[in-house]
């Protein structure tokens, strides 16, 4: 290339930084070359704070090696994921990846305030946008953060899902001293502005905001703040679309911004064909509970190899959002909705006259002030445990959804064998029908034991590459 190289991403000097396409909350993109296979790449440098934080790293380089087994048309193809040496001489190592360079810009600079897209070209995007979430869910992977800036248009007017596996890494994880976390929460689902799990149908929901933002020239909803946008993807009901979109298309989106995510669309695919042919939207499968996700069961055809790379043009959200801690949220959801529960459990009576009628009346009446309520059941208090709801997620989040629960938790760390992640839960004891105030064990695992000098070394994808090019492997191979 003609540009001046501004170095490299690793220290095997493999990939030469040509020059930066773009800056965000999460890190730079760069147009690079892979000097091994004579190739360019796109190759994002993760901000330096990550590079202290082991539990960030680890997951960052799982997640990665798990968006590279994925091969659509549209999806952009991970190649290589490592950690280089910092410039500044630290000892801290800066997590890098190399992803398949898409000419083209993000779905972000396309939008214009106040002006909807052609609904027939909406359409065509955004199925072909599911197309690939589709594909990412039937491998048992969900994206988490879908957005415009997340999706690639080329000139050909073909879309590629990017960023696969960077919102997992950075979830459960303190990222920042100050114990905030990046994130846009224009485009979070409702389940993870409370911090539940997210699953294939907060995609759908993500995509489903993408796909209103494009028809009516808005977002659906836009709080002064990001507390109040996270608040109104949970309570404020989805406005209406423009007359001029076609009232099938309005059913689709609708439909994938239900609140309740048992209501959406099960997965990218089954989006896909409701977008396609709004017909289908009626006898969609739904997605299952997000208590407990599991992966798409929508059997799809073998995946075509990916098509040929050609330069991209990767370009990030112009305004990165840096939010309050889910927990910040969850603190404000819960006191909405027990306001709300009070408000509707009274019917507008006077709360005095709940505690004045007789003990030994119908159990729709409450009792005396001067003996406790016991018209709960034992079916009001029995709450069921499975395991693979918890397992392989931060300990604080399973913590706090078991006492939201009712139950009584306690927490017992494990040895790291090496291979796990810091704080991850490793098993739930006892788990099936419980009763609130029974008391559960949750194991989880310790710090990630350091590694020798020569572990380091041949664990190193950049400096095993160094030691023999010729047996790097890409991801997409």
């Amino acid at each position: 290339m003609s540009q001046t190289p501004f170095g490299f991403a690793d220290d095997s000097r493999r990939y030469r930084l040509d020059s930066r396409i773009a800056t965000g909350g999460m890190g730079e993109v760069w147009r690079a070359t892979d000097t091994l296979l004579d190739r360019e790449v796109a190759v994002k440098l993760l901000k330096t704070e990550f590079a202290d934080n082991p539990t960030f790293r680890v997951r960052f380089e799982s997640e990665a090696q798990h968006a590279a087994s994925l091969h659509h048309p549209n999806i952009a193809t991970v190649y290589d994921v490592g950690e280089a040496s910092m410039t500044d001489g630290s000892r801290s190592r800066r997590p890098y990846l190399v992803m398949e360079l898409v000419e083209g810009q993000p779905l972000s600079a396309v939008l214009r305030p106040g002006v909807p897209m052609d609904p027939a070209a909406v359409r065509d995007l955004l199925a072909q946008a599911a197309d690939g979430l589709g594909a990412a869910h039937a491998n048992g992977i969900v994206h988490r953060d879908v957005k415009p800036a997340n999706l690639i248009v080329t000139p050909d007017r073909v879309v590629k899902v990017t960023d696969f596996g960077i919102a997992r890494a950075a979830e459960g994880v303190g990222l920042t001293s100050t114990g905030e976390v990046m994130g846009t929460p224009q485009y979070l689902s409702p389940e993870q502005a409370q911090g539940l799990k997210a699953t294939p149908a907060s995609d759908v929901y993500s995509l489903g905001v993408v796909a209103f933002e494009c028809l009516a020239g808005r977002r659906p909803f836009q709080g002064e703040t990001a507390v109040a946008t996270a608040l109104a993807h949970l309570r404020d009901p989805v406005p209406d679309l423009p007359p001029s979109v076609p009232a099938d298309l309005a059913a689709v989106v609708r439909r994938a911004l239900s609140k309740d995510p048992t209501q959406r669309f099960t997965d990218g695919s089954a989006l896909a064909a409701a977008l396609r042919d709004p017909a289908t939207a009626a006898t969609a499968v739904v997605a299952p509970p997000v208590v407990a996700p599991t992966p798409a069961t929508q059997v799809i055809a073998p995946l075509p190899p990916p098509t040929t790379s050609t330069q991209a043009a990767y370009e990030e959200e112009r305004r990165s959002w840096v939010w309050p801690v889910v927990g910040v949220i969850a603190v404000v959801v819960i006191a909405v909705l027990v306001v709300l529960l009070l408000t509707q459990g009274n019917g507008g009576d006077d709360p005095t006259d709940e505690v004045t009628d007789s003990p030994t009346q119908s159990s729709s009446a409450p009792s005396s002030p001067s003996e406790p309520t016991t018209s709960a059941t034992e079916q009001d208090t029995t709450v069921r445990i499975d395991e693979s709801q918890y397992v392989n997620r931060p300990l604080s989040d399973v913590q706090r959804e078991l006492a939201d629960l009712g139950l009584r938790v306690n927490t017992e760390r494990v040895d790291n064998p090496g291979d796990q992640i810091e704080n991850d839960v490793e098993s739930v004891n006892p788990t099936g029908a419980l009763q609130q105030g029974d008391t559960v064990t949750v194991t989880f695992w310790g710090p990630v034991p350091p590694e020798s000098p020569s572990e380091s070394a041949s664990d190193s994808p950049s400096e095993s590459a160094s030691e023999s090019p010729s047996d790097s492997t890409s991801p997409s191979s």
